[in-house]
């Protein structure tokens, strides 16, 4: 045994002290491995990450050169991908050029491990190591250091394996991101496509239905002024002759006067249905704009049908353009008649409905505040679900003829007294119009609008 000398001491002590700071080192870099798999996310260039996982190599094993080639899933050909310093690229792939001619690349490989070779000019010792993971390889890491360097330690290769392990995996993990993000950039290319032709076909029926709709309305207008016309050329012409011969003008004057009256009363709905008619708001209870509408409906209205009414009482007040409010409720009335030709029943129900209650359907378009809510219902046959779609369009009509703009105006003056007007319906189960008008103390700002 060699006796223990005071030298011995300290180099056994300065030996044990380099390796617990290798030790300590190694620690430090496994403990370092949670921050470097923080640093792979979805956003990170893969270029990048490489040059990441070369500067954690150097804080390990700091060789004097370094690369980092990576290989092709579909050739299993390698290509550089890093290497430093990078003054020293020519020689570092030349070097390599020589590994790869000697078999030691695709030994490396094979081994999944670390393997220690020299250079062919003897200069270095070269340390090849596989990034892979279990399934796959992924690339290679080529340090070389002076042929006289020391070897390095056990944990300084377990903690550059690790490292590389992790690098493999996260290699991995952003190919898969970035077929996925490729394969979303296609998916969404198609969706988008797809919903570019269904809002250019959306874009095509509305344009056909609105061109319907004015050509309804249009022919609808015409017939109706071609028919005052006529009565009206007919009795001015009764008229000439009477100037020539034939007595008392008087009653062909007063044809004319009630065809000039319908004639007002049609360009009334269609400044209502088109909502730009001229109101005068004004405040009233509910209970009386429905008095007046039923008084005027039971004029025409058979004996078979029978009307019931519970409205709430004075209390319940509205700011309205009361004629025109009259003339929108009539229509929905009316339409109830006609669809009970055997007879039947029609319920007029109001009811305050405060905010909170108010329905969700966003096609109401009502805004927050306190409604009274009138219900016209009747026990006839109801209405199938096309002509639900049709009904508020002018002309439109399933049975009867001489009202198309009644239903059309009725919506159109409601919605500009901020309300809203829908219908529930089913053949065999009668019809239902709720009508949404707000009340006069939450309708300020409705007259302000209706009194321009």
């Amino acid at each position: 045994m060699q006796p223990l000398t005071q030298g011995n001491h300290d180099s056994r002590l300065r030996a044990t002290e380099e390796k617990y700071r290798v030790v300590l080192r190694v620690l430090e870099q496994v403990l370092s491995l949670g921050d470097f798999q923080k640093q792979v996310d979805t956003t990170i260039d893969p270029v990048h990450f490489i040059h990441l996982t070369g500067q954690r190599i150097d804080d390990i094993i700091n060789p004097e050169l370094k690369a980092i080639y990576t290989v092709d899933q579909a050739t299993s050909d390698i290509s550089s991908a890093w290497f430093a310093p990078v003054e020293s690229q020519k020689e570092i792939e030349n070097q390599v050029e020589s590994l790869i001619q000697g078999g030691y690349i695709a030994w490396a490989l094979r081994e999944r491990r670390e393997i220690l070779v020299y250079s062919v000019d003897r200069r270095y010792r070269v340390l090849l190591h596989a990034i892979a993971t279990y399934s796959r390889i992924r690339g290679i890491f080529i340090g070389f250091f002076p042929a006289e360097k020391d070897k390095l330690s056990d944990g300084s290769l377990q903690a550059l394996s690790l490292l590389l392990r992790n690098a493999a995996n996260a290699m991995e993990s952003l190919e898969y991101i970035a077929m996925f993000k490729h394969q979303n950039t296609q998916l969404q290319a198609k969706v988008d496509e797809k919903v570019g032709e269904l809002r250019r076909r959306d874009q095509q029926l509305l344009n056909a239905q609105k061109m319907d709709a004015i050509a309804t309305l249009a022919g609808g207008v015409a017939h109706q002024y071609n028919n005052a016309l006529s009565i009206l050329m007919g009795n001015i012409d009764l008229i000439k002759l009477g100037i020539v011969g034939v007595k008392e003008p008087g009653k062909y004057i007063e044809r004319i006067e009630e065809v000039a009256h319908r004639m007002q009363d049609l360009t009334a709905k269609l400044l209502a249905y088109a909502r730009g008619g001229k109101y005068l708001p004004q405040k009233i209870t509910i209970k009386a704009i429905v008095e007046s509408v039923i008084a005027d409906v039971k004029k025409t209205m058979p004996d078979h049908i029978q009307i019931k009414v519970t409205v709430p009482v004075d209390a319940c007040s509205v700011q309205v353009d009361v004629i025109q409010m009259q003339m929108a409720l009539s229509a929905i009335v009316t339409n109830a008649t006609e669809a009970l030709p055997t007879g039947g029943r029609i319920h007029i129900h109001g009811e305050i409905v405060p905010s909170q209650q108010l329905p969700q359907d966003t096609k109401l378009e009502l805004v927050p505040g306190e409604y009274i809510v009138l219900q016209i219902s009747d026990n006839g046959q109801g209405m199938d679900e096309r002509a639900l779609q049709h009904i508020f369009e002018p002309f439109f009509t399933t049975k009867f003829e001489g009202r198309g703009l009644s239903m059309a105006a009725a919506y159109g003056i409601v919605k500009n007294h901020s309300g809203a007007i829908c219908v529930e319906s089913a053949m065999g189960r009668g019809t239902t119009v709720q009508v949404y008008l707000p009340l006069a103390s939450s309708s300020k700002r409705e007259a302000a609008n209706m009194s321009r």
